[in-house]
């Protein structure tokens, strides 16, 4: 009975070895957008935005945070870019698939100027966005500049 039990213990142990490798050999997991406060948070996300512009038929409008006083280190990170169709699409999957990440909670897609087949230009969209970022220490409400 003794052996029957410390086989089935040995099988145990082996499993959870397995596992623990497993989990060693994955990469870790991409940090999300932080900041020390609401104002380093929304400079992080501008310039994370116009990194991910840079390169793509995109461009930030503009970048605005609001706070949530329900979850101060989670404020709401508000963006308007422009761009093309295949631009904005790159942009948008590079920022929630690529470190550092921005959860999007929403986002308006708008025609902003059509396509003109005589001049070759291409459609031009506009995208309003919201994401969450983290602030890792809670947020002075006085101090924040749009």
């Amino acid at each position: 009975m003794e052996a029957v039990e410390a086989a089935d213990q040995i099988a145990a142990a082996r499993a959870r070895l397995a596992r623990m490798r497993e989990a060693a050999a994955r990469p870790p997991a991409p940090l999300p957008l932080a900041g020390p406060d609401a104002n380093a948070l929304l400079a992080n996300f501008r310039a994370r935005l116009e990194g991910l512009a840079d390169g793509r038929a995109a461009l930030v409008d503009g970048t605005e945070i609001e706070l949530d006083p329900a979850r101060p280190t989670l404020p709401r990170l508000r963006a308007i870019l422009r761009g093309t169709a295949e631009g904005l699409h790159g942009l948008l999957h590079a920022l929630e698939s690529e470190a550092p990440l921005v959860a999007v909670e929403e986002a308006e897609i708008a025609v902003a100027r059509p396509a003109d087949a005589e001049s070759g230009r291409p459609t031009l969209m506009q995208v309003a966005l919201t994401a969450r970022g983290v602030v890792d220490a809670p947020a002075e409400p006085a101090g924040i500049r749009p």
